[in-house]
This record gives C-alpha cells, sequence and structure tokens, in this order.
C-alpha cells in the first residue's frame, strides 16, 4: 500500500503538467493571436483613377499633355489596396502600346511602382489584397507574367527576382488556370461581375504575350467565355445563374457595353477594363457566337461548370500547392472541412493572417489544433457561415426564347448557407430580370451576403423548360456565427418596370410587352413597407413556383392568369413535398429529394455541353459549336481553334 502513494502523486503530477503545459501554449497563442494587426483594403480618402480614361484618349489620338493623371493610380498600386490589379490593366496597354508617348522621368515614376509591387501571395511583403478568386488569379498572373515579359534584365526589388523570373513565374499558373477553364469552365460561372475582369486580364495575354502558346490558349478560353455570354443573352441581356453576383447584376446585368459591341447596335466601347476588346486587333469574336447570341428559337442548354469539393481530391486539387490552392481559394472555399488544413498552412506560410479577408482564421491558429490536426472537425461542429461562400458545381439549365429567358442552378448546394451565388431568374426579354431570394440580413449592402446579395439559406430549385419549382425549408435555429435567420423569403419584382401588374393573394402576376410572369406562392405575398420592387412571402417552410410565358404562347394577358390560377398546387409541409400541375405535365420536388416529371425522376447532372449548339463531356480534346452553317472548332492540346 505504501507504494500507491508515489504513484498516485506522479500521475497527479503528469496531469497537472500537461495541464500548466496546454494552458502555457495556448496563453501564449492568444497573446500572439491578440497582436495580429490588419493592413487596409482600401484608402480612407477617395483616389482618382484615371488610367483607363489615359489608354483611350491615347488611342483616339488625343496628345497627353499631364501624364500626373496617372499620379492616382500609382499611388493606388504602390500601397497595394484590393483591385490594385484591375488598375495595371490598361497601365499595361500604356506601357506596351504607348511607351515611346510618356517622358522619360515619368516612366521612371511608373517603373519604380512596378518593380515594388507585391505580384503573388508567395513574395514577401503584407497587404489586403485579394489575389485568390478566380478573376484575380488570373488578372495578377497576365499582369506579372507581361511586366515580366518587358522589364526581363530587371530586378524587382521586393521579390529580388528578375522580370524574366517573374514571367516564367506567371507562366505556370496562367497555363493552369487556362486548362482549369478549358476542363471544367469557370467556377464564377456566368458572372456579369467578372466575366469582364477575365476579358481585361485575358484580352492583354492575347495582344502582349510573346508567347504563342498562351496566345493561341487564351483565345481559346476567350472563346469559351463568350459562348457562355452569346448562350445565356436574351436580348443583349446577359444575366443568368451565376457564381459570383451583386444586387444590381442580378436585376438588370453590367455587360450590355459588350453585347451591344458584338451583336447589338454596335456602339463603341468606353474607357474601362474591357476597352481592350475594341482596341485589339489580335481578337476577332467567332461569327457562330454572334448566331447563337441572336438565336430566337426556343432553346435548352444545360451545362457543368466548376467542381464539388469531393472532386477534389480525384481530380488533383486538394494539396495545398499553387495549383491545389488556385482551385480551391478559386472556388471561395476556404473553411470547409475538406480544406481547412490547407487554407491555414497558406496563411502561415505567406503572412497573410494581416489581410483583412482572411484575418478571421486567426481564431484557429492555435498550436494545439495544429498539432492534433483538430480544424476539420471544429469547423464541422461549428459549421460557420464561411462554409457557403464555396462555390461548387453549377449544372445550369437555362431555357431561352424570343420573349425570355429562366435559368436556373439544378438541385445546388440544398439548404446551404451562400455568399455571392445566383440560383434562379427569369429575364424579361432584354429589359430586367426578377428572381426570388432568402435574405441573408434584413438590412444592408456593404458585405456578402445580405438582403439582396447571396441567400441566408439556399432554396431546392430546379427547372423543365418555362417552370421552376424552389422550396426553402429555413432552420428553427440560428447557426452559432449566422448573422440573422430571417422567417421570410422575397422576390425582386418590380412594379414600375411592368406594363402591368396583378397580385391576388399567394399569385402574382406581370406583363411588359409580349412577356408574362408568374410567381406563385405557400403563403400570401405583400410588398414590404411600400417598396415597389420587394415582394415578401413569409414562412420558413415555402415555395416559389414560376412560369414565364408570352403571347405567342398563351394568349393574352387575361389567359394567361386564368390558366395559372387554374393549375393544381399541393405542398406538405410535414414532408417538403410539392407538385404541380400545368399544361397536363405534372411536376413534383420533394425538398434535398427528387425531382420528378410525370413519376419520372428528372436527371440534373449534366455533360460539361448540352445544347443545340455543342455536346460535349467534361474535359473533352475538341470542342465544336455551329449554328446557321458557322462553325467554331477548338483544340486546346494542341492550341487549334478555327472558325
Amino acid at each position: 500500500m505504501k507504494a500507491e502513494k508515489p504513484k498516485k502523486i506522479r500521475i497527479w503530477m503528469v496531469l497537472v503538467s500537461i495541464f500548466l503545459f496546454i494552458f502555457l501554449i495556448t496563453a501564449i497563442d492568444f497573446y500572439r493571436i491578440s497582436n495580429y494587426e490588419t493592413y487596409p483594403k482600401s484608402p480612407n480618402l477617395k483616389i482618382q483613377l484615371n488610367e483607363s480614361q489615359v489608354y483611350h484618349d491615347l488611342v483616339n489620338g488625343k496628345s497627353i499633355t499631364d501624364w500626373n493623371r496617372l499620379d492616382g493610380t500609382l499611388s493606388y498600386i504602390k500601397a497595394e489596396y484590393d483591385c490594385s490589379d484591375f488598375r495595371l490593366v490598361n497601365l499595361i496597354r500604356i506601357l506596351y502600346e504607348f511607351n515611346d508617348s510618356i517622358p522619360t522621368t515619368y516612366k521612371s515614376k511608373i517603373e519604380d511602382v512596378l518593380m515594388n509591387f507585391r505580384y503573388w501571395m508567395d513574395e514577401p511583403g503584407e497587404n489586403s489584397m485579394c489575389y485568390w478568386s478566380e478573376n484575380h488569379q488570373i488578372l495578377f498572373a497576365s499582369a506579372e507574367y507581361l511586366i515580366g515579359q518587358k522589364y526581363p534584365n530587371e530586378i524587382f526589388h521586393n521579390s529580388g527576382l528578375t522580370g524574366e523570373q517573374h514571367y516564367e513565374k506567371a507562366r505556370q499558373r496562367i497555363l493552369d488556370w487556362l486548362q482549369m477553364r478549358w476542363d471544367y469552365g469557370f467556377t464564377e460561372f456566368y458572372s456579369n461581375v467578372y466575366y469582364k475582369e477575365d476579358i481585361g486580364a485575358i484580352i492583354n495575354l492575347i495582344d502582349y504575350a510573346e508567347d504563342e502558346e498562351i496566345v493561341k490558349k487564351s483565345k481559346i478560353i476567350m472563346d469559351l467565355l463568350f459562348y457562355d455570354v452569346a448562350a445565356q443573352n436574351c436580348d443583349k441581356l446577359f444575366v443568368s445563374t451565376s457564381g459570383r453576383a451583386y444586387e444590381s447584376h442580378r436585376k438588370k446585368g453590367s455587360m450590355s457595353s459588350i453585347t451591344n459591341y458584338y451583336w447589338g447596335d454596335g456602339r463603341r466601347l468606353g474607357p474601362g477594363m474591357v476597352y481592350g476588346l475594341e482596341a485589339t486587333k489580335n481578337y476577332q469574336l467567332p461569327p457562330v457566337l454572334k448566331e447563337i447570341a441572336l438565336d430566337s428559337n426556343n432553346v435548352v442548354i444545360k451545362q457543368r461548370n466548376g467542381l464539388n469539393l469531393e472532386e477534389l481530391g480525384p481530380e488533383g486539387f486538394s494539396l495545398g500547392d499553387t495549383k491545389g490552392m488556385m482551385m480551391q481559394w478559386g472556388m471561395e472555399a476556404f473553411t470547409n472541412p475538406e480544406v481547412i488544413r490547407n487554407s491555414l498552412a497558406y496563411i502561415r506560410n505567406n503572412s497573410m493572417f494581416s489581410n483583412v479577408f482572411v484575418t478571421d482564421f486567426k481564431m484557429l491558429d492555435f498550436s494545439l489544433l495544429k498539432w492534433l490536426h483538430l480544424e476539420p472537425e471544429i469547423v464541422e461542429l461549428i459549421n460557420p457561415q464561411y462554409n457557403g461562400i464555396a462555390i461548387q458545381k453549377g449544372n445550369t439549365y437555362t431555357y431561352k426564347t424570343k420573349d425570355y429567358s429562366i435559368y436556373t442552378a439544378q438541385r445546388h448546394q440544398v439548404g446551404d448557407f451562400a455568399d455571392q451565388q445566383h440560383i434562379f431568374g427569369v429575364n424579361v426579354k432584354g429589359h430586367f430580370a426578377v428572381f426570388h431570394c432568402h435574405p441573408a440580413i434584413d438590412k444592408g449592402k456593404n458585405q456578402s451576403p445580405n438582403y439582396w446579395v447571396g441567400y441566408g439559406h439556399f432554396p431546392h430549385a430546379v427547372q423543365d423548360k418555362n417552370v421552376n419549382l424552389s422550396i426553402y425549408s429555413l432552420p428553427a435555429e440560428k447557426g452559432i456565427i449566422e448573422m440573422d435567420l430571417l422567417d421570410y423569403t422575397h422576390a425582386y419584382f418590380p412594379k414600375n418596370q411592368f406594363d402591368t401588374l396583378v397580385m391576388d393573394k399567394n399569385y402574382v402576376f406581370g406583363k411588359k410587352g409580349e412577356t408574362y410572369v408568374a410567381f406563385v406562392g405557400a403563403n400570401e405575398f405583400y410588398y414590404k413597407n411600400d417598396s415597389d420592387d420587394d415582394i415578401i412571402q413569409e414562412g420558413k417552410k415555402a415555395f416559389w413556383i414560376t412560369e414565364a410565358s408570352s403571347q405567342r404562347e398563351d394568349g393574352s394577358f387575361q389567359d394567361f392568369i386564368r390558366r395559372i390560377k387554374d393549375n393544381k398546387v399541393s405542398f406538405n409541409k410535414e414532408n417538403m413535398h410539392l407538385s404541380y400541375l400545368s399544361k397536363g405535365r405534372q411536376y413534383a420536388l420533394s425538398f434535398d429529394g427528387d425531382f420528378k416529371i410525370d413519376d419520372k425522376i428528372i436527371d440534373t447532372n449534366y455533360k460539361r455541353f448540352d445544347s443545340p449548339y455543342i455536346q460535349a463531356e467534361k474535359k473533352a480534346d475538341k470542342l465544336k459549336f455551329e449554328l446557321n452553317g458557322k462553325t467554331l472548332l477548338l483544340d486546346f492540346k494542341n492550341q487549334i481553334r478555327e472558325f
């Protein structure tokens, strides 16, 4: 018995030592984390950014007498504020096309800024620029490549690399990015916000890269981007389901200048990031893409865009190397259990806790979590709203007619949080779009998600031709760090933009020209606070049925209203099952379950391209687009582009 006491003391001492060790390590971590600082992502005072106007003036023959007009742009880039890569697009075009016009003293000022810039996350320095989203990746790589190519023998002071080393480093990122777009499409699919940024980066590579492989592959990917725009175009309005969209981009788009330029009235482009499309002598839009944009037939366009998180490993993107992080963070996948350890390692290795976009990761920067590999379990337990930021695969369905288009990302991340995705909507010819969503917060515009951007929780949305069924099943309680959990859904349905609008209990109908739209809800509709565009439907368990139609299809607007009201609707809130009978077709949807038409299960997993214009599987060797006797043949591997 006497030996037991020392043994118990030893065990007690070991336990105390372990406790003290854990306490000490955690205390040190708390102190370290509390001292992290963040860099500002934007200036306190507005800076005049004139590089696009200066480039536009130069192209159009105007003499620049005051080169100090570029001072604001240079100041902005030098401070490495977010979106400095946007500012580099036309500054590069000025350097390449009008280099001899720049006064020597001012050129030295430009070069000083460019030689000290941090072109990628793995370079020395800290800032709050977003490098990683799909559009930023190609913008930074394009800029680094072209500036390195222009100054191959200069030492870039921030990195210590020569220009030649920079463009070799950027070249691989460019080729990887282009390959990802060929294989999987755009993660930020159909984004009328960010396709413009992609265009700015790609057109510069087409115009100035001396590497023929990059030039040819860039043209091919530009064609794929413009196929997306053309195929989703509705009377020059490019709004569709999207990986990333903001409020105005869901309602009316932002690429009308480009669609008008290529297949509208031919109006010239003004100053901006995409002005290179007009200035270029090296890129021509393939004529078949214009034919597709102007096609007035009734067409169904199915497409697969991007990857799901579980596909990262099989496709070779699960590691924390540059290519893996480009795919993971290009998907905006940061905190998901599949990638959280890669994210933290990359942030630590590249001194990025000071970056305002990822600074919250410091809350997981504890040594014990790292040593015990507990980060995936922690984020799975907490299920932070950030997990919904990840833009996973979009199986998109678009039905387009002469009078409207209606579009859905089929069964997309059902019930998840969401950041900037846009799941469903109807383009009312070329005028505006209507849609519904679950707002993430009741008020506010300066964050994502918010009232009109993203979703508090995704619906289960499905579509067949002109009919969309969407079910919302909102949780009973708010998540641990969820901003709000509102008990209603709402729709953008602007009174003043329709010629005629009729609302009757849980029905609302709109007419614009010869185009008709109807929403049918589970509960009564009303406009919020006398708003003229914001329809509220209360209830955590609810549905929205949408039908788009036209005078050609339904006759008069009154005939359309009568037909929709006569359609049989049933909704069981217990099992979240919705059924709808329209024009002899029985639609049925169970939340997070099957979508059926006339008792047949509908497969909503699509090929890479499935439309009247092209049929192709993922990672196809060749793509051939055809319409009205015009064709476009693309072979990425062999760098063939024929039209």
